[in-house]
């Protein structure tokens, strides 16, 4: 069996789901918590406390704060996390342990105490999938389970942990390779994935074709991406005319010439793969023994795990080897976030194993059912609303002319219908969804949480909210990001507990990823599964390597037999056997409704060739409220759909302009006893890319608050939420009976497909 019922909504459940976790247990976060310095705070504002009473407590606070800091500087276990991530603050820990916890608080000291909270905040309260911190767990969601759940926790955090090269660091090493043209010439030259040889001349995305010499097609009909170019050339009479004439089709930007290898786990393996290729011998074995170098210091920082200085050395003996073998800078995009910048990183399974039964799906059924029937109608809306778009587009391009349109063309005038600054139809519909929705909520300007009855909705939401199936194929399928907010598995059971809905990635089947297949045992039962979901011979965008936050760790691995890759840009590692070139694509209006059809006679509704770019619209639309000044909770049953939530900007807090930590506390107060603000909270600033836990009694978490809000300027934005579940409301356990947050994610399906899908 693969799915569950989600009761009796007609939706259904993956039977496999993810468990993502923290690596560091939720008291964490109170270990900062100055409770006696905020209310000799409050009592001075309001006049009822004294100034040597709150002096006392701060002094206190900033104290047992400081000592805390050097705890969690030593702690070798914090020293491995930061080690993977930024190796250069070691320093900062360091520093902090020569000094002591009684050091004089310069600048600099202060400077390094909110370096580690700020990743301490991280590593105990998000539960991201970053090496070994944030462990992935599959679990199962099993119809016939007698509890709502069953959990076993393992003799340590983790049960498996592995180190990967990034694709880019391989990829790097084959360009030095072919540096050399002897070594060169046994890579296989292909066109760009995105034009089309048609017998003389090359199909271009808005251009008129390309006239080719009959040298040039002959030449280029044999790059394939398979055939190594020694072989390629090997019909010519002179081929090293042949190897002149392909670099002249490379600098003209016809064709890639290099190991095309994946953005993906699977570079390592392909290009070893490709080196044995290399007919001589002693090209090949000084290939190997480069590529073997790498491996074997890769292999010595995964050897080093549990001990962060040697995993400092091992790292940095990688980056010198790397360098040394490519002449080539050991990172790649410094400074930006989620970019791969690194050669390797580690990624690790959690040591638990655990089994959702029935009774929790059903005491969800409802609730998720109301936000499922919006986002089919959300995919749908997108449909129409880019279906129409893209039909003005067509006839455009039709009109004058006989020939069939090309959706290369379509796809190059589309670009300002999904990216960019100007106006999208997708903002039109997610406007007009959150518009729908907080209809349901009868938002009045209160602060008084909102609690309604998915029984209440049903009817409103089928009539606000109504759509007969989703809106393209992958729009079947929903994964939803739930919190459980309860003391522990054995509350869970007795039904207390309530249960947050984080994220609902829309439209998005967030199982096919490289980062969490990796470790599941039946990946070919998964890509089955996906199959029957969203049908056979599905369109996926071939992304080029510099697409923003596409990763190997983050590569698509549910790709069935039958599904074919878009080119629609210049990109690398294409597969010749999958490979769908826009320019091949013609599109026609039959009856009615745009098809798409290749050149080997394939044909989808034309929207299936936008889906990947659609998905990610899906994702962002799916916006509950708009953001006004203040929202309160929202809860459906036992499900909060959205957290209490407050809107300001960095001038309207009052605090980035206060540098003296004793004002900077005090304004920190009365900042938050005017808006009513929890102690516990997560505040996402404009300038940054996630938000930061932070509590609101501890000095020096206002001291980092107001660091932060000072260097992202006055009219940088800042949203203020309600920290949900809190510590005392995690509830996965370990072997020494700490708690962890958790995210639960589960794959849904929508009963209804899309129209056309096979």
């Amino acid at each position: 069996m693969t799915k569950v019922n989600l009761g009796d909504t007609g939706w259904s459940v993956w039977t496999d789901a993810l468990l993502r976790t923290t690596g560091f247990p939720a008291d964490g976060l109170n270990a900062f918590a100055a409770p006696s310095a905020a209310a000799a705070a409050d009592d001075l504002l309001t006049g009822h406390g004294s100034t040597d009473a709150f002096d006392k407590a701060l002094t206190e606070a900033i104290t047992a704060g400081a000592q805390k800091i050097c705890d969690i500087a030593a702690d070798p276990l914090f020293r491995e996390a930061v080690t993977w991530q930024n190796p250069g603050v070691l320093v900062a820990l360091d520093g902090l342990l020569s000094g002591g916890p009684h050091a004089t608080r310069n600048v600099r000291r202060r400077d390094r105490e909110r370096a580690v909270i700020r990743y301490w905040q991280r590593y105990c309260a998000k539960n991201e999938t970053i090496g070994f911190f944030g462990p992935v767990c599959w679990i199962t969601v099993g119809p016939h389970a007698p509890q709502a759940l069953q959990v076993h926790a393992g003799a340590g955090l983790l049960r498996e942990r592995r180190v990967f090269f990034e694709g880019w660091a391989m990829t790097a090493y084959a360009d030095h390779l072919a540096t050399d043209p002897h070594i060169r010439r046994w890579w296989p030259p292909t066109l760009l994935p995105h034009l089309t040889l048609h017998q003389r001349q090359i199909l271009r995305p808005m251009q008129p074709p390309l006239p080719l010499t009959a040298p040039e097609a002959a030449l280029l009909a044999r790059c394939d991406g398979r055939t190594p170019a020694i072989d390629v050339v090997t019909e010519l009479t002179r081929p090293e005319d042949g190897y002149l004439l392909l670099e002249r089709l490379v600098e003209r930007e016809l064709i890639t010439w290099d190991a095309a290898l994946p953005i993906s786990r699977d570079a390592e393996h392909e290009l070893h793969t490709r080196i044995e290729t290399i007919g001589d011998p002693l090209l090949r074995e000084r290939s190997l023994t480069g590529l073997d170098r790498l491996c074997a210091a890769r292999d010595t920082v995964a050897a080093a795990a549990g001990d962060p200085d040697t995993l400092k050395t091992a790292l940095a003996t990688l980056d010198t080897e790397f360098t040394a073998l490519t002449g080539a800078p050991p990172r790649r995009r410094d400074g930006q976030m989620y970019a791969g910048r690194t050669l390797c990183y580690e990624d690790t399974t959690r040591d638990l194993d655990a089994v959702i039964g029935t009774t929790l799906l059903n005491d969800l059924a409802a609730p998720l059912a109301i936000t499922l029937v919006a986002a089919r109608w959300l995919t749908a809306t997108l449909a129409d609303a880019y279906g129409t778009a893209l039909r003005e587009l067509h006839d455009d391009l039709r009109e004058g002319t006989d020939a069939p349109v090309r959706l290369a063309d379509l796809m190059s005038l589309s670009q300002g219908l999904f990216w960019g600054t100007g106006r999208r139809p997708a903002d039109a519909v997610a406007e007009e969804f959150t518009r729908r929705w907080e209809s349901l909520f009868g938002l009045d300007g209160s602060d008084t949480p909102v609690r309604l009855s998915a029984a209440d909705l049903a009817e409103p939401v089928a009539r606000l909210f109504a759509a007969e199936r989703p809106g393209w194929s992958t729009a079947r399928i929903h994964s939803p990001d739930l919190q459980i907010c309860a003391t522990d598995v054995d509350a869970i059971n007795r039904g207390d507990y309530q249960v947050v809905l984080g994220e609902l990635h829309a439209a998005w089947p967030t199982f096919d990823s490289d980062l969490f297949t990796v470790w599941h045992p039946e990946v070919e039962r998964l890509r089955e599964q996906l199959t029957a979901d969203v049908g056979r011979h599905r369109v996926r965008l071939l992304h080029p390597d510099t697409w923003p936050r596409y990763t190997g760790r983050v590569a698509a691995s549910l790709t069935g037999a039958t599904d074919r890759l878009l080119g629609f840009a210049a990109a690398r590692s294409a597969d010749p056997d999958r490979l769908l070139p826009s320019t091949s694509v013609t599109v026609s209006d039959e009856d009615g409704a745009l098809i798409a059809t290749a050149s080997d006679g394939h044909r989808w509704p034309l929207i299936e060739m936008f889906a990947g770019m659609l998905n990610g619209l899906a994702v962002d639309a799916f916006k509950l409220t708009t953001p006004t000044p203040h929202v309160p909770r929202i809860t459906i049953d036992r499900l909060v759909i959205t957290r209490e939530t407050w809107r300001t900007t960095v001038a309207d807090t009052g605090l980035a302009t206060i540098t003296d930590e004793r004002e900077r506390y005090l304004a920190t107060r009365t900042w938050r006893g005017h808006l009513n603000l929890p102690d516990q909270v997560f505040v996402k600033i404009g300038t940054e890319v996630k938000p930061c836990y932070f509590d609101l009694t501890s000095p020096h978490y206002t001291g980092l608050l107001c660091t932060m809000l000072r260097t992202a300027g006055e009219d940088a934005s800042v949203t203020v939420s309600e920290a949900l579940p809190t510590p005392d409301q995690a509830w996965v356990p370990d072997h020494n009976g700490n708690r962890y947050f958790s995210e639960l994610r589960l794959q849904i399906t929508d009963p209804a497909t899309a129209d056309g899908a096979r």
